[in-house]
């Protein structure tokens, strides 16, 4: 090969790496602000952070292959992205100060193989609401059964529901489009009511999810009283531009409350 043509194809994949950067960064900045206006945008927002590592080691290699002087721009972009990736995902949280009810929500999906592990997981976080999307199964588990001999038991949908407080009102609002509403209100140890609403939105990615919130808005219409915690499976990215349009005057609780690594979704 000669000097030329060594030259030459340094450049191409110089022009290789520095385009692929191009391409995976601008998309995610484009999606970070756009989120999830639009139907093409929604793909962009989808765009995990970590990607903005691959996009900046890319970039370094590419100026390298220059000797741009400008090439720790590139380690400065993964650098970045990794920080970004934490800070939206961790939490380090601290433990309530006061007694506090404890609740827990978990999308298990469906039951895999043995249903031990998943009943061994709720009957070792004993919450005092406890409400998993899938799972079923896991309550014909023994030690599922012997921890749910203390609570009221209830199957709503795709929804396994438990509760030590005393249940009120359990109720499916709609159950419609794709999109399953419960509310359910029980009573606090202080006696007051607590309501819920229980949400579980289409997870298809073809779909809209403007148009999923539009219909959403309309079965929400049903609710007598608008609840204390809305918590479910809504399959939007956390703090969306849709999400905060669905629940408009509602605070994250992971924001607040969260503790070690949280949910993309």
């Amino acid at each position: 090969m000669t000097q030329g043509s060594s030259s030459r194809a340094t450049r191409v994949a110089s022009s290789l790496l520095i385009g692929g950067a191009v391409l995976i960064g601008l998309p995610w900045f484009v999606g970070q602000v756009a989120s999830d206006r639009w139907w093409w945008s929604q793909w962009l927002l989808w765009i995990p952070t970590f990607m903005l590592c691959v996009a900046g080691l890319l970039l370094w290699g590419g100026l390298q292959l220059r000797h741009s002087r400008w090439h720790p721009a590139g380690l400065a972009l993964a650098v970045i992205g990794l920080l970004l990736f934490v800070y939206m995902l961790w939490s380090p949280g601290e433990p309530p100060k006061v007694p506090s009810i404890r609740i827990l929500h978990w999308t298990a999906g469906p039951t895999l193989g043995s249903t031990e592990p998943y009943a061994r997981f709720i009957v070792d976080t004993n919450a005092d609401i406890t409400i998993v999307e899938g799972a079923r199964r896991a309550a014909t588990d023994p030690a599922m059964r012997k921890w749910g001999s203390n609570v009221t038991l209830a199957m709503r949908g795709q929804f396994l529901i438990a509760s030590k407080l005393p249940i009120i009102r359990l109720r499916t609002v709609a159950w419609a489009r794709d999109i399953l509403l419960i509310t359910m209100e029980v009573q606090q140890p202080d006696k007051r009511p607590l309501s819920l609403l229980i949400v579980d939105l289409p997870s298809n990615p073809d779909r809209s999810r403007g148009e999923v919130i539009n219909s959403a808005h309309e079965l929400l219409s049903r609710l007598d009283a608008p609840p204390d915690l809305v918590l479910g499976d809504f399959n939007l990215t956390q703090g969306s531009w849709q999400l905060r349009r669905f629940l408009p005057g509602y605070e994250p609780a992971w924001s607040t409350a969260g503790t070690g690594w949280g949910g993309t979704w």
